[in-house]
């Protein structure tokens, strides 16, 4: 992900960027990492699911997983206060699940950054982070896709053993 947003960064000055704000932390990707964005619906739990796994919803004719993103790092990480749902296309689809949802707290918004806004830090990095950014007077972190991906398909093949 950190070697995307470089590689695009040097085809053009700006890269187009999103925030979604999370509980915990605000998560920066690619604008084109994300499908939609949809109020918060009716989630329907898996049992015996991981932590960072909310459950399934309805989108699109589709039941996608809502990840719940502090699970990753937090086995005990409560149920997030989400708004909205943010659909994402997945890079690597090589099951039958080719999006899925993170629940944001608050409604996700646009960036245009330029190489000079990001200043990096590798401290406190949890499981599924790339890195951190700061972003102005904020910081922001760059998931691990690859990562959340591999994670996503197990499940997939777990609710279909």
């Amino acid at each position: 992900m950190a070697s995307a947003v470089a590689e695009q960064m040097s085809e053009s000055d700006e890269l187009s960027c999103v925030v979604i704000p999370t509980d915990g932390e605000s998560l920066l990707l690619p604008n084109v990492c994300v499908a939609e964005i949809v109020p918060w619906r009716r989630i329907k739990e898996m049992n015996d699911g991981p932590s960072w796994c909310l459950g399934f919803t309805g989108w699109r004719g589709l039941t996608i997983p809502v990840l719940h993103y502090q699970g990753f790092s937090d086995k005990n990480a409560q149920p997030p206060e989400a708004r909205c749902l943010v659909v994402m296309n997945r890079a690597r689809t090589r099951d039958s699940i080719p999006f899925y949802a993170l629940a944001a707290r608050s409604l996700p918004y646009m960036v245009q950054l330029v190489e000079s806004d990001l200043s990096t830090s590798k401290e406190g990095l949890n499981t599924a982070d790339v890195m951190k950014v700061e972003l102005g007077n904020s910081l922001a972190t760059i998931p691990d896709l690859a990562y959340i991906e591999e994670q996503v398909s197990a499940l997939h093949q777990h609710s279909m053993g």
